[in-house]
């Protein structure tokens, strides 16, 4: 690889200065724990490493997107679905890693505390209070170079050459989701320090209960998050889109005669993908209704809009009454199933009329 492309793969200015503090201050927590003894700051440590996982993987999902504008169409082709995914993954499995951590920590701190007595005390306070100071300060300074969005979706956050950020329209979380829950922990760590500067002698059972406390409280804040980032990986309707409200309004667009098989889910977090089969009675409506349709899907915010438009009920005859009971089946299921074994080009068939009970 030429020393161009290798210097196109490192991160822009302002995020690579991020990821130097976020390595530092884990480092930081890591050896000032070991040295301290104090489980506080060892739950602390614990959650500056998953939010350095969590920013190593925005940068990669970044990366592998800027990598993939200069290959042509095969390299966009190849990655379609993806990396566009790739940090969703990476979130729920932040979290999820940051929970397994929990309960042994809260493990942890249990068995400190009962055999508080035979085990060597947490120590040098100041240094306690140093650490959790200095952590506050490197967060506040990563958020104002990440623009508040530290774990954010890459292609809600945008860095250019320039190391400038550029925060895309969408869906995104506000800014500074995260840091409560940074402010809790680096005051948890805090209050440890205090403890053991003003009360040596409860200090010992005083920690490891902080310690609890700050790991139950943290994967309580970090839930919302992991289960927004499962809502995405199970493909559920997003929060806030009424489907059937959707469904109703593209039902409303003249020509339109059905619409089934109705799939809307999300990509990430600021693109929302919909298909659907539309049966239209004539190509003519169809091809004057295409467009109202998808402008219908785009207005409930989906940007991606695939439509499969069927013709199967044109040659509809009979009776306004079964008319009206071929368009509610229509509406209901897909009117022309593919059976296995036709082999030909079109083996969608038009479906049979429905029974109508005369009285």
């Amino acid at each position: 690889m030429a020393m161009k492309e290798w210097l196109q793969w490192l991160p822009p200015p302002r995020s690579l200065l991020a990821l130097l503090l976020a390595v530092a201050g884990f480092s930081g927590r890591l050896f000032a724990a070991h040295a301290t003894h104090s489980p506080t700051l060892l739950v602390d440590t614990c959650h500056s490493l998953c939010r350095l996982i969590g920013l190593i993987t925005t940068l990669v999902a970044y990366k592998y997107e800027r990598a993939d504008e200069g290959t042509g169409q095969e390299g966009k082709l190849r990655n379609t679905f993806g990396w566009a995914r790739i940090e969703v993954v990476g979130r729920l499995s932040v979290h999820v890693l940051f929970a397994s951590f929990a309960l042994a920590l809260v493990v942890n701190a249990l068995q400190l505390g009962v055999h508080s007595a035979h085990l060597q005390p947490p120590r040098y306070p100041r240094a306690i209070l140093g650490t959790a100071v200095v952590g506050l300060l490197f967060n506040a300074i990563g958020y104002l170079l990440l623009a508040g969005r530290e774990l954010s979706y890459s292609r809600r956050l945008s860095v250019t050459e320039s190391g400038g950020v550029v925060l895309k329209t969408g869906a995104g979380e506000p800014v500074l989701a995260h840091a409560p829950i940074d402010i809790a922990s680096c005051l948890f760590v805090l209050g440890a320090g205090l403890t053991l500067e003003w009360e040596p002698e409860i200090a010992p059972i005083a920690d490891p209960g902080l310690s609890a406390c700050a790991a139950i409280v943290l994967v309580i804040f970090n839930y919302p998050f992991m289960r927004s980032a499962g809502l995405v990986l199970l493909q559920t309707v997003p929060e806030g889109l009424g489907a059937c409200d959707l469904r109703t309004a593209a039902l409303k667009v003249p020509g339109v005669l059905a619409l089934h098989e109705l799939h809307v889910w999300q990509l990430h977090r600021d693109k929302m993908v919909a298909t659907a089969h539309v049966s239209y009675r004539s190509q003519e409506d169809f091809l004057k209704s295409s467009g109202l349709v998808c402008d219908v899907f785009k207005r409930h915010g989906i940007g991606l809009v695939t439509l499969q438009p069927e013709f199967t009920l044109s040659a509809m005859t009979g009776s306004d009454e079964e008319q009206k009971l071929m368009v509610d089946f229509a509406n209901t299921a897909c009117s022309c199933p593919c059976a296995k074994e036709c082999m030909a080009p079109k083996c969608c068939a038009t479906p049979c009329k429905p029974a109508v009970t005369r009285v």
